[in-house]
């Protein structure tokens, strides 16, 4: 079972993230998000545990308790079902598709006309 640890303290590290749940049965995997950028805790992450039960007895436990200072923040996570809205990063959005087809080699000449001057100059 996968959880979402919302609230993490900006200094938590995976290990102390991992002694946390351990209690609660076999932890197998952890991580906390990062900025790709700074490298800094963007102050979430998961923990996946082996069995749903682990998973329920570590959320019905650790909600709401402080850890490194903070109130975690504990749900089951689940996989995101559609990405749209959120933008793949490479923009995309009409304009943008819009403006590739004019660009773009095998656009040909259709749009090539809008670019031109008229004959004479200033106007």
């Amino acid at each position: 079972m996968n959880i979402h640890v919302g609230n993490l303290a900006k200094t938590a590290k995976k290990e102390a993230l991992v002694q946390l749940f351990q209690p609660y049965g076999k932890v197998v995997a952890a991580t906390i998000a990062r900025d790709k950028k700074s490298g800094e805790s963007r102050g979430f992450g998961y923990v996946e545990m082996a069995t749903r039960h682990e998973g329920e007895e570590a959320i019905s436990h650790l909600n709401d308790k402080e850890f490194e200072g903070q109130k975690l923040h504990l749900s089951e996570a689940h996989e995101r079902k559609d990405k749209a809205g959120r933008g793949s990063g490479k923009g995309g959005n009409r304009a943008d598709q819009q403006r590739s087809s004019f660009f773009s080699p095998r656009g040909g000449q259709h749009n090539a006309g809008s670019m031109r001057r008229s004959g004479r100059r200033g106007s």
